[in-house]
């Protein structure tokens, strides 16, 4: 692949997938990072103040059971606690006053930093609870004031309080073990990411490659299809199918030169023949009147031919715009049947037109006219002396159907999809014989299209053609 042709890096559709996917699972991974942190300090917080309301309890047992001895009781109370290995609780009861009836000694010989207690309750919550930090200390505690009541008046005040310290070690082990998954998780979901991309991608990589390789002259070559119907499959079924269209349109264009250049050439031919003729030696005045009469007749079939192919080729451009306006269609139509009837009395051929009423529609007179006078010369043409020709006009609500029915040469079953294709001709010899040069239904085709009409034919070899155009009758 030449580097022109390259895509740079940070262009390619697998990288800034491959980014998202990283920046996806980034997000994510954060997001539940941070839930999980919040839901695990929060619930050690929740089980520590439960440890902390059981053990105010306690202390409020003793106290109300053993007044007299309270002091003895804390004590042996406080060495139980001073067997535990995390959690150690340091804890003062006070009476109403606030006055100090015990605090323990602290932990490990510190004397614990209780905050002053309110003499009354706060929400009216008999337990408060509340994290504290001093500045000399690097972790922070936990305290819980329990106000006891009884018969509604203050009795004992209670403050236990414990050190965070083992909670931030569990949060900060939990924060490591999820940073060291997440990392693995992104790295990993990254590399998969990177790999499903490439493989969803390479398909791309193949479609791209074929289509390089389609040029004008093989156009005949179409993708490989997966057979899965995903969307992949759908872009190589629509490229193909494009292709297919190009490979009709460069068929008939090289066919519809092959024809113009053929047709063009013959007449040129005669012309410059019969002109060489004339001037190998001296003619008479009426031989050079007669050779002129033949050139004129060659020169008004290249002009015919000529202006046949500007207006194809315009309206192929969509530079042939309808001059619109609302025409009655049943006097264009007899206009044209008073003219051409004349012509089919030559050949003793049976012209007649069922005219009806008055019938209206918006459309170019112009081209109508050259319409239906290529349909009734064709007619005439292919109609034996002694044949029968009829036109009709059947309107209905929203349509008018035309009808022109001969008891002609017929056209063969297998040529009746082609007709209306440029140059195409039914017998090219006998075409050629009656001055046909195969474009005169390509245009009327055109012209029915470009009043939004349709135009079909039936036809028998040997028994006639009908040809039947349908033209919206609104005058919108």
């Amino acid at each position: 692949m030449s580097s022109k042709g390259k895509i740079k890096f940070y262009n390619r559709i697998d990288v800034r997938l491959t980014i998202w996917y990283i920046f996806t699972f980034f997000v994510l991974t954060g997001m539940l990072f941070g839930f999980l942190d919040y839901r695990l300090r929060n619930n050690i917080l929740k089980e520590i103040d439960r440890m902390l309301i059981d053990e105010a309890r306690e202390i409020v047992n003793m106290t109300v059971e053993y007044p007299e001895n309270l002091t003895y009781q804390l004590i042996a109370f406080e060495e139980t606690l001073s067997q535990r290995k995390f959690y150690k609780i340091a804890f003062r009861v006070l009476n109403n006053k606030g006055k100090s009836l015990y605090s323990s000694p602290g932990i490990k010989g510190i004397i614990f930093p209780f905050s002053k207690a309110p003499l009354h309750l706060v929400s009216q919550k008999n337990f408060i609870h509340k994290s504290l930090k001093l500045p000399e200390k690097s972790s922070p505690f936990r305290m819980l004031t329990y106000y006891y009541e009884k018969d509604g008046t203050l009795q004992y005040i209670i403050q236990v309080a414990t050190y965070l310290r083992p909670m931030k070690r569990t949060v900060l082990n939990f924060r490591r073990n999820l940073g060291t998954a997440s990392f693995l998780a992104i790295f990993f979901g990254s590399v998969g990411g990177w790999f499903l991309s490439r493989r969803s991608l390479k398909p791309i990589d193949k479609i791209t490659l074929t289509t390089r390789r389609i040029t004008a002259t093989s156009l005949s070559e179409r993708l490989p299809l997966k057979g899965t119907g995903d969307e992949l499959d759908r872009l190589a079924v629509t490229i193909n199918q494009m292709i297919e269209r190009l490979e009709e349109s460069f068929q008939k264009l090289s066919r519809f030169t092959a024809d113009a250049a053929h047709e063009l050439r013959t007449p040129i031919a005669a012309l410059k023949g019969e002109t060489e003729v004339l001037l190998s030696k001296n003619r008479t005045l009426k031989e050079y009147k007669e050779a002129l009469v033949y050139n004129l007749e060659r020169l008004d079939f290249l002009t015919r031919l000529i202006n046949d192919l500007l207006l194809l080729s315009k309206a192929d451009k969509g530079k042939e715009v309808l001059q619109l306006e609302v025409v009655k269609l049943n006097e264009i139509l007899k206009e044209l049947w008073e003219a051409f009837n004349l012509v089919a009395s030559q050949k003793n051929t049976i012209f007649t037109f069922n005219d009806s009423e008055e019938v209206l529609i918006k459309g170019d007179s112009v081209k109508l006219k050259q319409l239906f006078s290529n349909l009734m010369d064709n007619a005439i043409k292919y109609t034996p002396g002694g044949g029968k020709i009829d036109l009709s006009i059947k309107p209905a609500t929203d349509k008018v159907n035309i009808i022109l029915k001969d008891t002609g040469i017929g056209i063969p079953e297998d040529d009746l999809s082609y007709i209306f294709d440029r140059f195409y001709r039914v017998e090219k010899s006998r075409s050629r014989n009656l001055g046909g040069v195969g474009l005169g239904l390509s245009i009327c085709s055109w012209i029915v299209k470009a009043h939004k009409g349709t135009i079909e034919v039936e036809s028998r070899v040997n028994q006639g053609s009908t040809f039947t155009v349908t033209l919206p009758a609104n005058l919108t």
